[in-house]
This record gives C-alpha cells, structure tokens and sequence, in this order.
C-alpha cells in the first residue's frame, strides 16, 4: 500500500473505483492465502475500512 501511494504521488493516477478495486484483490489474495479476512476484522474490532487506515494518507 505504501508502494500504491508513492505512485499515487508521483502521478495521480489512482482513482477511489481504483482503489476499491485494488482493496478487494489484496483482500483475494489474503483470502487465498487462508487468512480470513473477516475474522481478522472482527478480531480487531475494526469496520472493513479501518483495516488499512494505518496506510492512507490522513
């Protein structure tokens, strides 16, 4: 995500749908790797959005 947003820097070219969109791969491929996502949602006590907060821009 951080590599996401230096690109996102240097160009602007990421929009929100692409966003969106990328969220949902990295979640795929989470997924696919046998994390369940949604439990680690509710684990932590955090709504979908929250979980990457840690890496948007404020």
């Amino acid at each position: 995500m951080l590599a996401l947003n230096a690109i996102d820097d240097e160009e602007g070219l990421i929009e929100t749908g692409e966003r969106e969109e990328l969220y949902r791969f990295i979640e795929d491929v989470l997924t696919a790797a046998g994390i369940d996502v949604e439990a680690l949602i509710a684990r932590r006590g955090l709504d979908d959005a929250e979980l990457t907060s840690p890496w948007r821009r404020r």
